[in-house]
């Protein structure tokens, strides 16, 4: 598919004809949005039942064990809700970007759109890379709980380093949802200024 190489200006941003847009991110975040969603849920409530096991057994090493890898549960839970945000503001920058072409159509105008904003471009891999994090993560806390028995100082240390990694997944996903709120913004200043481009080549 050919792209512009001069941008068309609208207001301070750049556009580029609908047919022209490089990625439809929108349209497989439509389709991930509920199993990220589904997939957090159930890593939550397996979380809290590990946890509830824990709290009421009397087997130290059954409760040591959990304690190892039921923090990784838990955060992967967080992780693939917070991505299911991410995918939701993906589908409503979709749904921004259909409603403005429908509505420069009906008015006999070509469609233009948004061209993807440098922060379109880093919400979608900060996403992965916060939940890719959380999944290793969430594999190390059961190598952590194999090696208590056997090599408990290798288990101290991965306890010691796997926190705070989990917290930095985390941060990346919130970094994600940052980036895409921005891109929303840029968006709806878009819309705005492309309606005002129309009214003002119409008087």
């Amino acid at each position: 598919m050919s792209t512009l190489l001069h941008p068309v200006r609208i207001g301070s941003q750049a556009a580029i004809p609908r047919e022209e847009e490089d990625f439809d991110l929108p349209a497989p975040a439509s389709k991930m949005w509920l199993p990220a969603f589904a997939m957090g849920v159930m890593a939550i409530a397996a979380g809290v039942v590990a946890g509830a096991i824990q709290a009421t057994s009397s087997n130290a090493a059954q409760v040591a064990q959990i304690a190892a890898w039921n923090p990784g549960v838990l955060f992967l839970g967080i992780g693939f809700l917070l991505s299911a945000v991410t995918f939701t503001l993906a589908r409503i920058l979709g749904e921004l970007r259909d409603g403005g072409t429908s509505v420069q159509r009906s008015l006999g105008e070509h469609a233009l759109i948004l061209k993807r904003p440098w922060s379109g471009y880093v919400f979608p891999p900060a996403m992965m890379m916060g939940l890719m994090t959380l999944i290793g993560t969430f594999v190390l806390g059961f190598v952590q709980a194999a090696r208590l028995d056997n090599n408990p100082a290798s288990a101290a240390d991965i306890a010691a380093w796997s926190g705070p990694v989990r917290f930095a997944g985390v941060a990346m996903i919130f970094t994600s949802v940052v980036f895409a709120l921005v891109t929303i913004m840029k968006s709806l200043r878009f819309q705005a200024d492309r309606l005002t481009h129309i009214a003002d080549t119409r008087r």
